[in-house]
């Protein structure tokens, strides 16, 4: 019968260290297993991912400059659409201003005409007469409003006065028709009066029978000399007159 050998206890120094490096190079040796996992799986789950990707970012790249040009060809658009805009508004307004003087000029001539007839210019010396008839409408009534300027040169500084009316011609229910100054005025006051110089401004209004449409309006008068007034005017001659607003001022 053998003796058994007596246990025998070895004493060895504790390293901490030691035990912390066993421990990292097992979490190590851990994660490059799970890295490689994820590799493999990630391979054969999309093997062309990284080519994908590589598409797609150079996709997001074409993109972001297709919109950086569709932005700058609309700014371009927009300016070119307000410069045109402007362009269209300041040869519109220089239209206007043109006509306006043109109207202006005209007005002037015409005045220009008058005065110097008035001074004993060049121009014929005329006893009463009418150098201008402006007719405007009044609302959407059958009512006109009018401007009558009479005017004498044929005898400095004297006085011309007298009445004066109006006479209308047209057609009323297919008929020619006259319509005197007693049915225009509507008024039992009579012819309007007159006393001047030179010249006079006489202003009045009118009333239109229904169904009526003028042709011509025809001046008429008398002065206390005995001188007589009768000038016609055609009905649209005198509203394009009465068109202008320098008329009335």
């Amino acid at each position: 019968m053998s003796v058994p050998t007596p246990a025998r206890l070895v004493v060895r120094t504790h390293d901490p260290r030691r035990a912390r490096v066993l421990v990292g190079a097992l979490v190590l040796a851990w994660l490059v297993t799970l890295a490689a996992a994820w590799g493999l799986a990630t391979y054969r789950a999309a093997p062309d991912y990284d080519q994908l990707a590589e598409k797609h970012r150079a996709l997001e790249a074409g993109a972001a400059t297709l919109k950086s040009e569709l932005d700058q060809s609309r700014a371009r658009e927009a300016q070119a659409s307000r410069s045109d805009q402007v362009s269209r508004l300041a040869n519109q307004t220089l239209e206007d201003t043109l006509r306006e003087r043109e109207e202006e000029i005209s007005l002037l001539r015409s005045d220009l005409a008058f005065y110097q007839r008035l001074v004993g210019g060049r121009g014929p010396r005329e006893g009463l007469a009418v150098h201008q008839l402006a007719v405007r409408p009044i609302g959407d009534s059958r009512g006109y409003a009018f401007r009558l300027t009479l005017t004498q040169n044929l005898k400095k500084a004297a006085v011309s006065s007298g009445q004066v009316s109006l006479t209308l011609e047209g057609v009323r229910g297919s008929k020619l028709a006259t319509i005197d100054w007693a049915e225009l005025s509507q008024s039992v006051n009579g012819p309007l009066t007159f006393q001047f110089k030179y010249f006079q401004q006489i202003d009045g209004s009118v009333m239109l029978p229904d169904g009526f449409q003028p042709n011509r309006v025809t001046v008429v008068g008398r002065s206390e000399a005995g001188e007589e007034l009768k000038q016609a005017f055609a009905w649209k001659d005198a509203l394009a007159t009465g068109a202008n607003r320098d008329v009335w001022q």
